[in-house]
């Protein structure tokens, strides 16, 4: 009988397995209700000590794979919360001081106690604060670059942003999928709160400095890809990046084809030359990009749920991109996995898989949300624990 990892592995290229792999979305903060913590102050820790929230979660619900995020630096070992006129703030211990201010990540630059804007992902306001990259000159570029978003694959493993990984993998390794989740570097310049351009700028930037986004853009995947290394050298099995913003529900189809396909294709190849599973979660409406999409060598594609107008079924996706690309189920996280009964997550998991016809993992399309009972997320694995292909 194969392993989990063996099974995640052997789905995503595209061979047949004896049973359905199951992979929920496990990457926000539902893993830390489901424990009894309070994630506005327990997911506050370092790496060593956020390595053990997982453990627990995974033992409790036993899915294929570790669903990561990107990790906490060093810093906010014993950091505290502080709530003061409304807001919260992050104190840190005055030893971490000097280290935090060589962060340019969830913080920029900055060694002082912050205003936390982002719980879920731990962004702190000097990220907030800083200016806006100006797109005129590759110079003016570049200096942004080095100024507020490189980090060298050594430096992200110095900060810590790795510590999650060694317990994980020594226990886990050699039998889990383990797979890293990261916010892509369209999500960092387009964040309406805490990107480079922000949403509208950005949108304008495609037609105002063509030639300027088309290079930011390929240098920001640049310099993503050292975060790729470090997870690579940490043990991950897989790099997932979620892609957001300018999904066709939101602008013209042609700015992925014109601006990000190609990056896309090198970007994902590299990946894979670490040793590491690509693998993208597409936000919004991918209908009109799927076949776009499949000639980027990505290993698989993760599915949000049908919704704002736009329908994504796994059968009529299936059915359009053939058998070209391993793809993730898309289970209704609010109104099925949260409302919905035994019956009707179990049908839905049946008919998902039943469309898909193999080189499919059952997973939900976005995160676990809290308030999900937690028999819910039991039916979702167990059921797909139980589903053989035919």
């Amino acid at each position: 009988m194969e392993n989990s990892k063996e099974l995640m592995v052997k789905t995503i290229n595209l061979k047949k397995t004896e049973r359905i792999p199951v992979a929920p979305h496990w990457w926000g903060i539902y893993k830390y209700e489901a424990l009894g913590l309070d994630y506005k102050k327990d997911a506050w820790k370092d790496g060593q000590q956020l390595s053990e929230v997982y453990i627990n979660f995974y033992e409790k619900f036993k899915p294929d794979w570790f669903h990561l995020h990107i990790g906490t630096p060093k810093y906010f070992k014993d950091s505290e919360i502080i709530f003061k006129d409304g807001k919260y703030y992050l104190k840190i211990d005055k030893k971490f001081k000097s280290l935090k201010k060589e962060d340019r990540y969830f913080s920029s630059n900055s060694p002082n106690d912050e205003e936390i804007i982002d719980f879920p992902d731990y962004l702190l306001s000097s990220r907030k604060d800083k200016p806006k990259v100006n797109l005129s000159s590759k110079n003016k570029i570049e200096e942004f670059i080095k100024k507020y978003i490189h980090l060298s694959a050594q430096e992200i493993i110095e900060m810590g942003y790795t510590d999650h990984f060694p317990q994980i993998v020594n226990k886990y390794g050699n039998d889990v999928f383990i797979a890293v989740h990261i916010p892509s570097a369209i999500c960092e310049i387009f964040d309406p709160t805490t990107g480079y351009l922000g949403f509208e700028q950005g949108l304008m930037s495609f037609h105002d400095y063509p030639e300027g986004m088309q290079y930011f853009l390929s240098r920001c995947y640049e310099e993503q890809l050292e975060w790729a290394k470090a997870y690579a050298s940490a043990g991950a099995h897989s790099f997932i990046i979620s892609e957001s913003y300018i999904s066709p529900d939101l602008a013209n189809p042609q700015f992925y084809k014109q601006f990000m396909k190609h990056i896309h294709l090198d970007y994902f190849t590299e990946i894979s030359s670490y040793g590491l599973i690509p693998i993208c979660m597409f936000w919004g409406d991918v209908n009109p990009l799927l076949n776009d999409y499949c000639q980027t060598n990505v290993k698989a594609i993760m599915f949000e749920e049908s919704k704002k107008g736009f329908n994504l079924d796994i059968g009529k996706i299936r059915e359009q991109i053939g058998h070209k690309v391993c793809v993730f189920g898309n289970l209704d996280s609010i109104y099925l996995l949260r409302e919905g009964s035994y019956e009707e997550i179990k049908n839905e998991i049946i008919r998902q898989a039943e469309g898909a016809r193999y080189n499919f993992i059952i997973s939900n399309g976005s995160p676990v949300t809290p308030g999900t009972p937690q028999q819910n997320l039991d039916i979702l694995i167990k059921t797909g624990k139980e589903l053989k292909w035919k």
